[in-house]
């Protein structure tokens, strides 16, 4: 009896521990249900959104590409990222009321302020439930020019205040996040003879939030954009709230660190290369969802993992959701982010670039974007 009583102690106090870490997530958080069972998923809808309309066109004539490639839901709204341009008057990041979501009697609102007009190939949002934070690819760079440096931009803003929307950078007043490459390029290239001067390519297409972290997932990494790596790679940076003249202002640490890298290809019944395309906390379960994904040679393939943050955080490795016949949660799309619609609903928006593949008794068009809604259970 009396190690019994030790032990309900023992328990008690971790958990109060880990209550401690954040203040937020002890205000927000619920204690996810233990089950004693891993989670399931299965899909219970999917559909296409009208990104603009099927008449719109890019200066060059060609039609507007809808190739969605980061989603959120923030109180009964969903905004959108497209990782190409848009036409004139619209804006490659936009938002659409969950309710309307797949009607295309209803035209997505555009977000026109400056910043999300600048900034070049969306990958992934996050959000703490205070701030909204959205991230391009860091894919590409010019030497000795800025021609390409709003490649590598990371926005946020206060939820509910888009038009606030600020550049998240190492200095103030930056049109740019381009001064995080060199910090994100020496640690991705830590443990790499190969780069003694750090990475010259990388690609980013998760983006985290949890307590005061930022987490980044990488999905491609190497010599240069045409020869690299397929990787599922995360890096954690600090990040701290200040407040300035101009309201509050968000700065990153100084310790940037890989906290994991997972192969995929561990998971033997899995194809291969695959590779990370998103990254998500779920602050009710304390959980990140994370999505990886293959394109070659047309096929589009991607599938579903977890891991707790003690598990991501200490670079072990994340388990693959399946359904309840215990197959892999698998999407015929090249699956590009993912957010949490409520406690058993996850939204999967997918960027199937120029392929016209088939929803249900559809087939998608170039102002399109395949969704998928998943049951979890």
């Amino acid at each position: 009896m009396t190690s019994f009583r030790l032990m309900k102690k023992s328990v008690f106090l971790a958990g109060l521990l880990l209550a401690s870490v954040s203040v937020f997530e002890c205000k927000t958080a619920r204690r996810p249900a233990e089950t004693g069972r891993p989670l399931s998923a299965s899909a219970e809808t999917e559909s296409l959104l009208n990104c603009c309309g099927s008449d719109r066109k890019m200066p060059d004539g060609n039609p507007a590409s809808c190739e969605a490639s980061a989603v959120l839901f923030l109180d009964g709204v969903v905004y959108v990222a497209n990782d190409k341009d848009m036409p004139a008057g619209l804006s490659p990041v936009f938002s659409k009321p969950w309710a309307a979501f797949g009607d295309t009697a209803v035209q997505p609102a555009p977000l026109t302020a400056g910043p999300f007009l600048a900034a070049k190939k969306y990958e992934d949002f996050a959000s703490n439930g205070e701030y909204v934070f959205l991230t391009t690819a860091f894919d590409r760079v010019k030497p000795g020019s800025t021609d390409w440096d709003a490649y590598n931009t990371i926005l946020y803003w206060k939820k509910g205040d888009p038009a606030g929307v600020k550049v998240l950078a190492p200095e103030p007043g930056a049109a740019t996040s381009v001064g995080f490459r060199e910090p994100l390029s020496r640690v991705l290239a830590q443990n790499r003879p190969a780069f003694p001067n750090g990475m010259p390519y990388f690609k980013i297409e998760g983006l985290a939030v949890m307590d005061s972290l930022l987490l980044f997932g990488i999905r491609e990494e190497g010599e240069k954009f045409d020869k690299f790596d397929y990787r599922t790679r995360i890096v954690a940076v600090p990040f701290s709230v200040q407040k300035t003249a101009d309201g509050e202002t968000i700065r990153l640490g100084s310790n940037w660190r890989i906290v994991a890298d997972f192969d995929p290809g561990s998971v033997a019944e899995l194809p291969k290369p695959l590779a990370l395309s998103s990254l998500e906390y779920d602050r009710d379960r304390r959980l990140f969802w994370m999505l990886t994904s293959i394109e070659q040679n047309g096929r589009l393939d991607a599938y579903l993992w977890t891991a707790t943050p003690d598990a991501l955080l200490n670079n072990r490795p994340f388990t693959l959701v399946r359904d309840e016949a215990g197959r892999p949660v698998h999407f015929n799309h090249k699956a590009e982010d993912l957010t949490l619609l409520d406690r058993n609903h996850l939204l999967v928006i997918h960027d199937d670039d120029r392929t016209a593949t088939p929803v249900g008794d559809r087939t998608r068009r170039p102002h399109q974007a395949a969704y998928t809604v998943l049951r979890v259970n």
